[in-house]
C-alpha cells in the first residue's frame, strides 16, 4: 500500500460523514444521522482548514446523498422522504419517494453528464435486497437495478462509456456499460467481490484518469481500479471506516475522505482517534462534479 500524507481536518466530528462534494468553491457532505449538512465555505482544504469557515445546517430528513445545481445557491438533497431542494438555507420538499420510506431510504447517487439524477436505495433492516437503483428523469424515478440491499459506490467515467455501483452489504461492484447520451446501462459485470473480513465496498469516485477510488468501509483503505474494472493498488488511510472519497480544491489535486465514527473493534489510526475527515494532496486530478439539471425534478429552480 502507498503511503499519503494525511490530515486530520479538525472540524466538528460526525456520526456518519458522507457525500462529500465540491461545487461552486466550497465543499459540502452530510452527518447523515444527525440530519446536519455541513458547508466549508474553503476552497483549500490544507494546510489548514479554518473551523470558523464550516456552516451547519439541520436538515428535516436523513439525507444521504448531496447534488450539486448549476446554481450555487440551489442543491438537490436526497433522503428518506424523498428529493428536496435547498435554496440557501431553506429545504423544500419537491417529490416524494417511490419506496416505503418506513424501511427504506435514498442513500448514494450521482448525476451523469447529462444532469439526470441516478441515485441508490437501502434496506434499513439489510433484508431483503428490495433496495434498488434509480434514473430520476421526466420528473419522475424509473427502476434500473433492482435486487440491492445497501446500493452504493455510483460514480460515471470521465469517458462516459462506464457506470460503477456497489452494494455495501453485498461486498461487490460492478461495472455498467454506460451510454451518457441516452441514459441506458448495457453490459454489466462483477469487478470486484470482497471475502476478507467485514471490509466492503462503500462510497466512490473517479479520477480524470479514469481511476476508480472506492472507500472499503472497515478496511482502512480506498482501493483503486481502472475503467474496465482491473485492479490496481489500495491506498491506505487513517480512518477505520471510510465511507467516501471525494476530488476538489484548487487543481482538484486534493483528496478528501469522509468516514464513519470508529469503534474499539475497529479503531482509528493512532493521531486520528476522533477524526471524521482526512484530505492530503495527491498527483491524481479530479473532475468537476456533474450538475443536477433542475428540468428532471418538480421543482421550480432556474
Amino acid at each position: 500500500m502507498s503511503h499519503w500524507d494525511w490530515k486530520a481536518l479538525h472540524l466538528p466530528p460526525n456520526t456518519l460523514a458522507e457525500s462529500p462534494r465540491f461545487a461552486h468553491g466550497q465543499w459540502i457532505w452530510v452527518d447523515i444521522h444527525e440530519r446536519i449538512l455541513y458547508r466549508l465555505k474553503q476552497e483549500a482544504l490544507l494546510p489548514q482548514t479554518d473551523p470558523t469557515c464550516v456552516h451547519a445546517l439541520q436538515l428535516p430528513d436523513e439525507i444521504g446523498c448531496v447534488l450539486p445545481t448549476a446554481n450555487a445557491d440551489d442543491w438537490v438533497l436526497l433522503g428518506r422522504k424523498g428529493v428536496w431542494h435547498l435554496h440557501k438555507e431553506i429545504c423544500l420538499p419537491v417529490q416524494d419517494a417511490p419506496f416505503d420510506t418506513n424501511t427504506h431510504r435514498y442513500n448514494d447517487g450521482r448525476a451523469d453528464a447529462q444532469g439526470r439524477i441516478w441515485i441508490s436505495t437501502l434496506v434499513d433492516a439489510r433484508t431483503p435486497a428490495t433496495a434498488a437503483l434509480y434514473c430520476i428523469q421526466s420528473r419522475h424515478p424509473s427502476l434500473q437495478v433492482p435486487g440491492l440491499i445497501v446500493g452504493n459506490g455510483l460514480a460515471f467515467s470521465p469517458s462516459g462509456n462506464s457506470m460503477f455501483l456497489s452494494d455495501t452489504r453485498h461486498k461487490t461492484i460492478w461495472r455498467f456499460d454506460y451510454n451518457s447520451n441516452t441514459g441506458e446501462l448495457g453490459e454489466r459485470r462483477i469487478i470486484k467481490q470482497y471475502t476478507e473480513g467485514s471490509a466492503r465496498p462503500d462510497g466512490a469516485c473517479f479520477s480524470n484518469d479514469g481511476s476508480y477510488w472506492v472507500a472499503v468501509l472497515e478496511g482502512y483503505r480506498l482501493d483503486r481500479f481502472s475503467e474496465q474494472g482491473e485492479y490496481i493498488e489500495s491506498v491506505s488511510v487513517p480512518l477505520s471506516k471510510p465511507t467516501m472519497p471525494c476530488f476538489g480544491g484548487p487543481g482538484y489535486n486534493t483528496l478528501l475522505v469522509t468516514g464513519a465514527r470508529a469503534s474499539s473493534e475497529f479503531p482509528n489510526r493512532p493521531g486520528f482517534e476522533h477524526a471524521s475527515l482526512v484530505a492530503c494532496h495527491t498527483q491524481f486530478t479530479g473532475l468537476p462534479e456533474a450538475h443536477a439539471k433542475q428540468v428532471w425534478l418538480h421543482t421550480h429552480l432556474e
